[in-house]
């Protein structure tokens, strides 16, 4: 029996050839091909007849309508079964030891990545192409823009790139394997259907990693006004140019911007996990890339509503509308803010979880400097500290959030003098301090006590403080309560900065009493206080921990008597 060379530009992939004969066995693409071919033509008769018998239209927009209909076969196909075929196909081979197998073959890592992410959910790209000849009747009669089709499409294939990568991601990554297709699906759930909502307030690059913006755009303005979902209904932008920063740019630019911006760093956890599953997910200098990336974004989007005015009426009408301000105002730069904040901290909370080495990996990191003769560890290596890649990801977003706060001064609309300057120090010093402190708690503890130690500092005074409120309407105690808790914290010390800006009350002073409106500089200040000293004193913690793994990595061992 003779066996394909495993390299060459003329031969296939192994592991994809392994993947077609695993999943490509005749009765099973039988069976699931007479369901998939059997649904969707039936779909597609459904539409077609019911628009054509009852005389609602005529039977070339009847084929339209068509499109979508079959479109959304197609999207469960390989977006919902074909993440689930790759979850579970990694889970599998990883339970099995197959993965360990692939690592001491001579391929290179892009090659088993590629062979597994093409070659896992081979049987659903198989189901597709069974679909396709509907499209094609549908497309001859309706005589649909074939151009229209072909850009929807290449959006279609990188959003299933981008879940098939997120289901490989959490196959690899995943602490049980077994677990992985549930972490899948919930990764999924949370890029389709969670994220795309900040659209509504302006985050419109988490709605671009789907392919609704297109969906609604391309293919549902080809059907007439009467058969077009109700903007509404959708909850979904039009598809249009995009505001990023102070210009326009096209959609599906954006949309390959962004969705190529997932992938590049999905492929990278993969492509370390390929290389050692001990490896971090991140590198040092890899997870300050995708923090700049995530705060480039971001910046884009709430620039955009600072500076263009259509962009900010679109998305502020309604809250205007309730303010009755007729304009830009402060409660709406509060919202843009704090919405900044929070998405900017949990990128640094994830990133910095993710980089920062346990003991055994520090100890194990000095250890090989000894071997190698070398006095201190590599800046990207693993078992070195996560303090300065933390330090580089802080400068980014206080640079960031600097030029914005500028920009907001240089436009005079959203108040007519900036904020005072020992407002901004004390948010300054309090997202320095609660940075520090992330990472000061996550190198001197374990990732599970450190998930929660963050849930019981976090959550625990934020239930305290909402008792507090509601029940006894206590609402000093209950702020002083809750001020451990990171978001309240951060939501009261922008609305305070915000406030020194203007006699209006901000969008948090508006729902409580005036005496703890007058007290919210005292309150920011001690919670900014506090976590600046735990900061240093956890800080202090960990330079003695490491210390001390540098002195018992790089001591000689001691040679029996």
């Amino acid at each position: 029996m003779t066996t394909l060379p495993i390299s060459g530009p003329f031969r296939l992939n192994p592991i994809w050839q392994k993947s077609v004969r695993a999943r490509m066995r005749p009765r099973h693409l039988l069976s699931w091909g007479i369901v998939t071919i059997t649904v969707t033509a039936f779909v597609a008769t459904i539409v077609y007849t019911n628009m054509t018998q009852h005389h609602l239209t005529t039977p070339e927009i009847a084929a339209k309508a068509v499109l979508p209909a079959v479109i959304v076969v197609q999207a469960v196909l390989l977006m919902m079964f074909g993440t689930g075929a790759v979850a579970a196909g990694i889970s599998q081979e990883r339970d099995e030891g197959l993965l360990d197998y692939q690592r001491m073959t001579p391929m290179r890592p892009t090659a088993k990545i590629l062979g597994y992410l093409f070659g896992l959910p081979v049987r659903e790209y198989a189901l597709f192409a069974m679909t396709l000849p509907i499209v094609a009747v549908a497309v001859a009669l309706s005589k649909f823009s074939l151009l229209t089709l072909a850009h929807f499409y290449a959006v279609f294939f990188t959003s299933v790139l981008v879940y098939h990568m997120t289901a490989m991601v959490a196959g690899m990554v995943a602490p049980k394997p077994r677990l992985a297709s549930m972490l899948s699906i919930g990764l999924v759930a949370l890029l389709y259907f969670a994220l795309p909502n900040l659209s509504r307030v302006g985050i419109t690059f988490f709605e671009f990693l789907t392919i609704r913006p297109t969906f609604f755009g391309l293919i549902q303005q080809e059907l007439p006004a009467n058969l077009r979902p109700a903007a509404e209904a959708t909850g979904i932008d039009s598809f249009r140019h995009v505001p990023l920063y102070g210009g326009l740019i096209h959609p599906t630019v954006y949309t390959l911007l962004v969705q190529g911006f997932l992938i590049a760093t999905l492929f990278s956890i993969v492509h370390r996990k390929w290389r050692d599953q001990a490896l971090h997910s991140f590198s040092k200098v890899g997870a300050v890339i995708v923090f700049s990336g995530v705060v480039f974004f971001l910046m884009g989007s709430i620039w955009a509503l600072v500076v263009q005015d259509e962009a900010y009426s679109q998305v502020f009408e309604l809250l205007d509308r309730v303010t009755k301000r007729g304009g830009r105002s402060p409660e709406t730069l509060e919202l843009l803010l704090s919405i900044g904040v929070v998405i900017t901290g949990l990128a640094y909370l994830a990133l910095v979880a993710a980089i920062t080495p346990s003991r055994h990996t520090t100890l194990a990191g000095w250890r090989r400097v000894r071997k190698l003769g070398r006095a201190t560890l590599p800046f990207n290596s693993d078992a070195a500290s996560s303090l300065p890649a933390a330090l580089v990801m802080v400068a980014i977003a206080v640079v960031a959030g600097g030029l914005l706060l500028r920009r907001v001064d240089g436009l005079g609309a959203y108040y007519q003098s900036g904020p005072s300057r020992s407002t901004v120090a004390v948010v300054l010093v309090g997202f320095i301090a609660i940075a520090l402190f992330v990472q000061g708690l996550r190198e001197t503890v374990g990732f599970r006590i450190f998930g929660i130690g963050l849930f019981t500092l976090w959550m625990i005074p934020f239930f305290a403080m909402m008792v507090l409120y509601s029940a006894f309407e206590r609402f000093i105690a209950g702020t002083y309560a809750g001020l451990p808790c990171l978001p309240v914290l951060m939501v009261y010390a922008i609305g305070e900065m915000l406030r020194s800006t203007t006699t209006l009350p901000g969008v948090t002073a508006q729902f409580l009493p005036h005496e703890l409106g007058e007290r919210a500089g005292e309150i920011t200040t001690l919670g900014a206080g506090a976590y600046a000293a735990a900061a240093a004193l956890l800080q202090v913690l960990r330079y003695r921990a490491r210390s001390g793994l540098r002195k018992t990595g790089l001591a000689q061992p001691t040679r029996p008597g």
